[in-house]
C-alpha cells in the first residue's frame, strides 16, 4: 500500500501494482484477474469526455432490507456539476443497479474503475428520470438530483449491486456518470466478519512543543474524535503524552527557563513542512509564551486519557523510530532499546486503558525484512503489524483468510503477526482521509466522495463474508501515520459497518487471541531493497546516536537524574520517527536544531573567565570560579594547563557544583620562573565529556619576590633594632650625668650660689 508519506525513491513492484494492472485489463476485457482474494481500491479515472462531473453525496439506507418497510427504497442524492464549455440542455439521470450481487473482491474493483463509457450491464433495474436542472445547466452551474429504486427490483440475491447515477443529454448520449455499490442487509445466519481498526497517534515530524500544541489542536485532536468507538484501538507515540519535548535556554538567572522535565519553549522557527505541522490559526493564542503550550499539552493529556478509557492501546517506542533506518546502524538495537525505555510510561498515563500492548512493533508501511524482525525481537516485540502485500497468500486461494500468521526472523525465532487488508485499509484512507477536515465534508469526485467511498467498503465486506458465509473471519484495518480524519465521516463509516450486519468492530486483543489459519502466505523476504531506499540516511542516524551518548554521559555527571537531560533525549529520539521518510532535508535541518541543544547543555557548566592573576610566591594556589547554570548539581573534574613550563599545578579531585550555583576551587602552584603565562582552564564531567568552552586564565609570576621582599623585611627590622639599641643607650646616660654625685669622704656637696643650709648650727 503506497501511503502519502513514502518517500520519492521509486519502491519495489509489489503486488498490489500487479492487481491493478490486471484489474485494468480485466475491465476492458471481461476476464477476472489470476488473484481472487484481493483487491486494490482505485478512484474512478476522470475522463474529459464526459462534461458533466457527477459526485454521490448521499446513499440511504447504506445496507437496504426489502422486508424492511423503514429500508425498503433506496434513495441516492447526487450533485451533477457542467464542466464543459456550453450549456447542456435535455439532460436527464437516473440510477441502474445490476440486480445480481458480485461474487468476488475483484468484480468490485473492476465495477469502480471501469471507463466512463463501458456498459453498465445486463439485468439491471433502473429508477424513473429526473430532469437535471430543469432541462438546461449552464457551464460552470451545478444543482442536486434525488433518484429512488424499490429494493424489491434488485432481486433476493444479498450482497453488493454494482449501480451508478447517469446522466444523458437529449439525445440520448451519456454526460456524466458516477459509479457507486447498493448493499443489501445481511440475512440471518450469516457469521459476521469481525474487523479490528488501528489509528495511528503519533507526533509526527516534530520535536518541539508548539509543534505538538498544533498537532493536538489539529490531526491528533482530530483522530480522537472520530474514534469515538472504544473499540478502536490505538497506536500510541508516548511523545504525544510528554509535557515537554524539547529543551529549554539554560536559567542564568535572569528569568529564562531551565531545561527541566515539563519546561516548554516555542520554537524559533516556523514549522519545517505546512502540509503537516499545524498552521498558527491552530496553534494555542499566544504560543510565544511557553505558559499557553504547556497548558494545552496538558489538557490534551487529560483528554487523552479519558478517551483511553476501555480500549486497547499499542504502546510504541518514543518517537515511534523507523525499524528499516535503525537495522543498517550499528548502534540499532541499542537506540531501539532507548526508545523503548523512554516510552515505558504509557501505561501509566493511560490507566483507563483495558489494554496497553508493550510488544507489538510496526514498522513502516507494515512491511518489514527479516533482518528487521529481527531487531524489534531483540527489544522485546513478540507480535508485528504486517500487511497482505508483504505477507501474501497463494494465487489459487478464493477467499479472504483471518488476519493473522506467524513470520520468521533473521534470527530464527517467530513472530506473531497482525496482517492488515491493504484493499480495506486504502479505502478507510479514501474515505476518512479527505479535504474537508472539519467532517462530513462532500469532498472528492464520483467514486471518491465519502457516500460512495463508505458503499464500497460496505461492498468489500459483504463480499468477504459471503465467500465463506459460515466461516467468521477476522481482518485488520491499518491507518498511515499521516492520517488527518474527518472526524463525522469516519464515525458515519464505522457505523455504517456496524448497522450492516455484515461486520463487526473487536478490540486488537480479540484479533491477537484468533488461531492463525492454515494458510500458506509468503516468506518475509531477508532484506528488503524498497525498505532501505526509503529508510533515513546512516549518517543521520548516527548523528543522533552521538547526540544521545552525550546527552547519557552529562546525565551520569549529573547524578542519574533526567531532569536536565530528558527532554533533549526524547527530542533525539524523535528524529529516528517513520514520519521523516522522503523528508530528509527536514530533519537534518532538525537534527541541527538538537545539536545546537546539546551544545547549549554543554556550555551551561563552564569557567568563570577572570582578571590578571599574580603570584609571588614559590608555593601557593590558584583561585579557579566554577559555574553551574543548570537546575540540578553536576560533578566536575577541573583540568588546568600551563602554556609554559613556568608553572607546575597540582591535579584536582572531582568537584560537585551546586544547581544553578558557584563553586571557587583553589589549585595548589608552584612557580618555576618568572614570567606571564596561560593557564588553559577546561571542564570535563568524570567520564571525560568535554563541559563548557576552554578559558585561558592569565597569570603573572615573580618566583623571586617572595626572598626579595623577606630580605627586604628582614633587613628592615634589623635597622629599626640598631636604632632602637642605640637610642636606648643615649637615653641611659643622660639620667646617670643629671643625678648628684657625693664625695669620696662623705662631705654633702657645697650649696649652690643662693641657697642655704638649712641644718642648724649647734651654738647660740
Amino acid at each position: 500500500m503506497k501511503r502519502p508519506d513514502a518517500p520519492p525513491a521509486p519502491p519495489r513492484p509489489r503486488r498490489r501494482d500487479v492487481l491493478a494492472g490486471l484489474a485494468g485489463a480485466a475491465a476492458l476485457t471481461g476476464a477476472a484477474p489470476a488473484r481472487a482474494a484481493t483487491s486494490s481500491p482505485t478512484a474512478s479515472a476522470p475522463d474529459d469526455a464526459l462534461p458533466l462531473r457527477v459526485t454521490v453525496l448521499e446513499v440511504t439506507p447504506t445496507t437496504y432490507a426489502a422486508d424492511d418497510p423503514a429500508r425498503s427504497l433506496v434513495t441516492v442524492r447526487a450533485r451533477v456539476v457542467n464542466d464543459g464549455d456550453e450549456a447542456l440542455r435535455g439532460a436527464a439521470a437516473r440510477l441502474v443497479a445490476q440486480r445480481s450481487p458480485v461474487v468476488g473482491r475483484y468484480s468490485l474493483e473492476r465495477w469502480e474503475s471501469a471507463d466512463t463509457d463501458a456498459s453498465l450491464g445486463r439485468g439491471t433495474a433502473a429508477s424513473g428520470t429526473a430532469d437535471v436542472a430543469g432541462g438546461s445547466l449552464a457551464p460552470g452551474e451545478g444543482t442536486e438530483v434525488v433518484l429512488t429504486l424499490p429494493a424489491a427490483e434488485l432481486g433476493d440475491g444479498p450482497g453488493a449491486h454494482p449501480a451508478a447515477v447517469e446522466v444523458v443529454d437529449a439525445d440520448g448520449e451519456r454526460a456524466g456518470l458516477a459509479r457507486t455499490f447498493l448493499v443489501s442487509s445481511a440475512p440471518e445466519g450469516v457469521r459476521t466478519t469481525l474487523l479490528s481498526l488501528l489509528l495511528p497517534l503519533v507526533a509526527g515530524r516534530t520535536r518541539e512543543a508548539a509543534g505538538l500544541a498544533g498537532e493536538v489542536a489539529g490531526r491528533l485532536g482530530r483522530l480522537v474524535e472520530a474514534s469515538s468507538d472504544p473499540r478502536t484501538s490505538w497506536a500510541v507515540d508516548p511523545a504525544v503524552l510528554a509535557t515537554a519535548l524539547t529543551t529549554g535556554p539554560v536559567d542564568t538567572g535572569d528569568g529564562t527557563a531551565t531545561p527541566t522535565e515539563g519546561a516548554v519553549e516555542a520554537p524559533a522557527d516556523p514549522p519545517a513542512d505546512p502540509a503537516e505541522d499545524a498552521s498558527p490559526a491552530s496553534l494555542p493564542a499566544g504560543t510565544d509564551d511557553p505558559a499557553p503550550v504547556a497548558d494545552a499539552l496538558q489538557a490534551w493529556r487529560e483528554r487523552l486519557s479519558a478517551a483511553a478509557a476501555g480500549r486497547c492501546v499499542v504502546a510504541l517506542p518514543h518517537g515511534d523510530p523507523d525499524l528499516a533506518s535503525l537495522t543498517g546502524a550499528p548502534a540499532g538495537a541499542e537506540l531501539l532499546t532507548a526508545a523503548g525505555s523512554a516510552g515505558a510510561d504509557v501505561g501509566a498515563a493511560l490507566d483507563g486503558a483495558a489494554t496497553v500492548l508493550t510488544s507489538v512493533a510496526w514498522p513502516a508501511d507494515e512491511t518489514a525484512d527479516r533482518r528487521a524482525l529481527s531487531l524489534a525481537a531483540a527489544a522485546g516485540a513478540t507480535a508485528v503489524v504486517l500487511d497482505d502485500e508483504t505477507l501474501a497468500t497463494g494465487d489459487d486461494l478464493t477467499y479472504t483468510p483471518t488476519g493473522r500468521a506467524l513470520v520468521r526472523t533473521g534470527a530464527g525465532t517467530s513472530l506473531s503477526a497482525l496482517v492488515a487488508d491493504t484493499t480495506l485499509s486504502a479505502l478507510l484512507v479514501r474515505a476518512a482521509g479527505g479535504d474537508d477536515a472539519t467532517g462530513g465534508g462532500t469532498s472528492g469526485e464520483g467514486g471518491d466522495s465519502p457516500a460512495a467511498l463508505v458503499q464500497r467498503v460496505l461492498a468489500e465486506i459483504a463480499t468477504i463474508t459471503l465467500q465463506r458465509p459460515s466461516d467468521p473471519r477476522s481482518l485488520l484495518l491499518v491507518a498511515p501515520r499521516t492520517l488527518d480524519p474527518r472526524p463525522t465521516v469516519l464515525q458515519g463509516l464505522l457505523a455504517a459497518v456496524e448497522g450492516s450486519g455484515w461486520g463487526a468492530w473487536q478490540p486488537l486483543t480479540d484479533l491477537l487471541a484468533t488461531p492463525v489459519p492454515d494458510v500458506e502466505r509468503d516468506e518475509v523476504p531477508v532484506q528488503e531493497a524498497a525498505s532501505a531506499r526509503a529508510a533515513l540516511p546512516a549518517v543521520h542516524v548516527a548523528a543522533v546516536d552521538a547526540a544521545l551518548a552525550t546527552l547519557a554521559e552529562l546525565r551520569e555527571a549529573l547524578g542519574g537524574t533526567a531532569s536536565a537531560t530528558g527532554a533533549a533525549q526524547r527530542s533525539a529520539l524523535m528524529l529516528l520517527a517513520t514520519s521523516w521518510r522522503g523528508h530528509l532535508p527536514e530533519a537534518r535541518a532538525s537534527r541541527r536544531g538538537l545539536e545546537e541543544d546539546v551544545a547549549a547543555l554543554l556550555r551551561a557548566v563552564h569557567v568563570l573567565p577572570g582578571s590578571v592573576l599574580n603570584l609571588a610566591a614559590t608555593r601557593t594556589e590558584l583561585p579557579v570560579t566554577v559555574v553551574n547554570e543548570l537546575s540540578v548539581p553536576v560533578q566536575v573534574e577541573l583540568v588546568l594547563r600551563p602554556r609554559s613550563p613556568r608553572v607546575q599545578l597540582e591535579a584536582v579531585p572531582v568537584q560537585t557544583v551546586p544547581a544553578r550555583g558557584q563553586l571557587r576551587v583553589g589549585v595548589p602552584v608552584r612557580a618555576l620562573a618568572n614570567g606571564s603565562v596561560v593557564v588553559e582552564a577546561q571542564l570535563r564531567t568524570p567520564s571525560g565529556l568535554l563541559l563548557g568552552e576552554p578559558v585561558g586564565l592569565d597569570v603573572n609570576v615573580r618566583a623571586d619576590l617572595e626572598g626579595w621582599l623577606t630580605g627586604l623585611v628582614g633587613g628592615g627590622a634589623g635597622a629599626l633594632l640598631v636604632v632602637g639599641l642605640a637610642r636606648a643607650v643615649r637615653r641611659g646616660r643622660r639620667r646617670v650625668d643629671a643625678a648628684p654625685h657625693a664625695d669620696v669622704d662623705g662631705e654633702p656637696p657645697a650649696e649652690q650660689d643662693g641657697q642655704r643650709s638649712s641644718a642648724p648650727t649647734g651654738q647660740g
